[in-house]
């Protein structure tokens, strides 16, 4: 039995769907992870669970084992249902503003499901949403003149940029304005002797939210880019 979310077992899945026909007004994939989402959302990650979302549904939990034959292969699934809200960019011979653009809408996702985005580093991104959104960025890089090689460089160092970045917000490090002013607070009281520089710069290291966190890193990340990109 292949691992679920590896690419064996996607490879499994695929054949599977493609054997099989939906049943008139049966239960659909789609019916479950949108209401798996739900209980995700309003109620936490630890709330999922097959009986759980068999009575948020109204039929019985063995119901759902035609669909996802446990609770790892339905977190799997609903990764990818959180993919599928992703609003991907228009391709544009310009690819810097298309690839912000995308990196920006993949983050706005993600931190609209905290519960789910600590998913999103448990395995491969290989369901037919995350297929999607691959396709549509390497199509765009390659499109705009990258070397393929480089194009899939690029792809997977802005993915994991923004996966890393939800997984810090998810866990709590993006901190409010009561917070940064709190942490400023313990830094400018820190003694001159041993931390001099942090002591001098407290109200700096806090000033940042995490939205200028993540605009200033991906900017960073582009500009990079564009210099390896204008080299000979």
């Amino acid at each position: 039995m292949s691992a679920p979310g590896s690419a064996a077992w996607w490879r499994q899945r695929y054949a599977e769907r493609e054997r099989r026909r939906p049943r008139a007004g049966g239960l659909s994939l789609a019916a479950i992870t949108g209401a798996a989402l739900e209980i995700a959302d309003g109620e936490g990650l630890d709330a999922l669970t097959m009986r759980h979302l068999a009575d948020r549904l109204g039929t019985r939990h063995t119901s759902l084992y035609r669909h996802v034959a446990s609770r790892e292969e339905l977190l799997v699934e609903l990764v990818d249902r959180v993919l599928a809200e992703v609003r991907l960019p228009q391709q544009a011979a310009d690819w810097r503003p298309a690839l912000a653009a995308g990196a920006r809408e993949f983050r706005r996702v993600l931190r609209g499901h905290p519960a789910v985005a600590p998913l999103f580093v448990a395995g491969q991104l290989l369901g037919p949403n995350a297929l999607r959104a691959r396709e549509h960025a390497l199509g765009l890089l390659i499109g705009a003149g990258w070397p393929p090689p480089t194009a899939v460089h690029i792809y997977l160092t802005v993915m994991h940029f923004v996966i890393g970045a939800a997984q810090m917000d998810a866990g709590g490090a993006a901190r409010t304005a009561e917070e940064r002013a709190a942490m400023a607070e313990l830094f400018a009281g820190l003694p001159a002797d041993t931390h001099p520089v942090v002591r001098r710069h407290a109200e700096l290291l806090n000033a940042p939210d995490s939205d200028q966190e993540f605009d200033f890193g991906l900017q960073a990340l582009l500009d990079g880019f564009g210099r390896r990109q204008e080299a000979p």
